[in-house]
């Protein structure tokens, strides 16, 4: 209504001079019909926002049920949602427990695979199939996934091994030598064992090399070893000499230090203390042939000649007693048969002289095989010294660090007092031997002397002297 009263208004002002010209009902009906117009463009404005709001509102309805289904939508989706994130943990769970799992079972496979893969590594089985060292090589990569055929394969390799464990086989195979050539001999497998070989006059040990497949012979056993093998082969014996460990032992033989090599790790002290037991065994030698000589059995002689001195047979006490003459016994008994018609005094002094003359010759070395006892660990102390000083000025030069410059010293310490206790011990032990020997011989020289001076007298006291 007020914009109407505001357009005739205008109108007014704008036709002012057109109003003054023109009558007054003219003008009343023409603002009239304009406000006619303006009244039915008003109540169609009014129409077209009634409808206009009434759009509105349905939309506004209609966007309020979409929301509310879309709230209840959304709570639906929620409550899936959550549901839908219960079921994916306990699906995560399940899974990373069976991923756990399955990573232990590798885990308990490879390490399985790892210690089966040693053990066929120093078997002598190994080396009839060689294949499997590949296939077991191939379990151990950690970053393998078993499957089931994996795992039967496994198992089945176990077996095979197991039953391998139990069996004697022998056959005629390859193997290599000391020398890195190529040969065939006999082969006898013993279980796990380190296999046993024959090749024409050699016998010994044959040990797996993991790197190639191939069984490699080892160094030389002993003697006896050696003939036990051999009688083994042969069918003479059911026992045989092995290695349990594994061959760790048969390994050994490599690192095995010979007798000559072990004297010359001792240096040059080793030589004189040589030279100390040569000279000891020359002398025991000498008075064991000497000793052996002059021993026999007098007291069958003793009483011999004692019967026929207390029957008046002089000569034939002399008789008996001449055999024994280059014996210290038979020479005691000659002297007193000599100077049997002289007094006691004489025949005393006689025996005397006859047992002094031949006490050193029976007392002959031993001191010099005393002073050989004595020397020979001295010499052995003195290069204990010397192979310590040694070392003292390897680790004053170069330090601790590595042991092995030490190993030279020490071993002339170590050896030179082993060699010389190795001469000393026996050496005492002979000498005292011998020396209770010739004591012993003196002894018997001397009991014989006055057995015989006692029937000499007994003879001249009865009248027949």
């Amino acid at each position: 209504m007020n914009r109407l009263i505001w357009m005739g208004i205008v109108l007014a002002c704008l036709s002012s001079e057109a109003w003054a010209e023109r009558s007054f009902d003219q003008v009343a009906s023409e603002i009239e019909s304009e406000y006619q117009d303006a009244r039915k463009e008003q109540q169609l404005t009014l129409e077209a926002i009634q409808s206009r709001r009434q759009a509105l509102r349905q939309k506004l309805a209609d966007l309020e049920a979409k929301i509310r289904a879309a709230s209840d939508t959304l709570s639906e989706d929620q409550e899936r949602l959550e549901k839908l994130s219960k079921e994916r943990d306990q699906i995560t769970r399940r899974v990373s427990q069976r991923l756990a799992d399955n990573k232990e079972l590798s885990i308990l496979l490879t390490d399985h695979a790892r210690t089966f893969l040693a053990l066929a590594e120093r078997s002598s089985y190994s080396a009839q199939r060689p294949e499997r060292l590949e296939t077991l090589r191939s379990f151990v990569d950690p970053h393998r996934v078993f499957r089931l055929e994996d795992l039967e394969s496994l198992l089945t390799l176990s077996f095979e091994d197991m039953a391998a464990s139990r069996d004697k086989i022998a056959y005629t195979g390859k193997m290599v030598d000391r020398s890195g050539n190529e040969t065939s001999g006999e082969i006898i497998r013993l279980g796990h064992l380190p296999a046993l070989y024959r090749v024409n006059d050699r016998v010994g040990y044959l040990t797996l090399s993991p790197a190639s497949g191939r069984l490699i012979m080892s160094p030389r056993p002993s003697f006896w070893v050696r003939q036990n093998l051999e009688d083994y082969f042969q069918g003479e014996t059911e026992a045989v000499y092995t290695d349990i460990s594994g061959g760790a032992a048969i390994q050994q033989l490599a690192h095995r230090v010979g007798f000559m090599a072990q004297l010359r790790s001792g240096g040059i002290l080793v030589v004189p203390i040589l030279l100390v037991g040569v000279v000891a065994l020359v002398l025991t030698i000498e008075r064991l042939i000497f000793l052996g000589k002059v021993r026999h059995n007098t007291d069958a002689l003793m009483t011999r000649v004692t019967e026929l001195v207390g029957e008046g047979d002089i000569d034939g006490a002399i008789k008996a007693t001449h055999p024994h003459r280059k014996r210290p016994t038979g020479r005691v008994l000659m002297a007193g048969l000599e100077h049997r018609r002289d007094p006691s005094e004489v025949i005393e002094s006689a025996l005397s002289e006859t047992m002094l003359r031949e006490t050193p010759r029976l007392e002959r070395f031993q001191s010099a095989l005393k002073v050989c006892a004595a020397v020979a660990p001295l010499l052995g102390l003195l290069g204990t010294v010397t192979g310590m000083i040694n070392t003292f000025q390897v680790i004053t030069t170069h330090g601790t660090g590595d042991p092995r410059l030490m190993a030279g010293g020490i071993s002339e310490a170590m050896v030179t007092t082993q060699v010389g206790l190795a001469v000393a011990i026996p050496v005492m032990i002979v000498a005292a031997f011998l020396g209770r020997r010739a004591r012993n011989l003196s002894h018997d020289m001397e009991e014989k002397g006055l057995a015989l001076m006692g029937a000499l007298l007994r003879r001249r006291t009865n009248g027949n002297g």
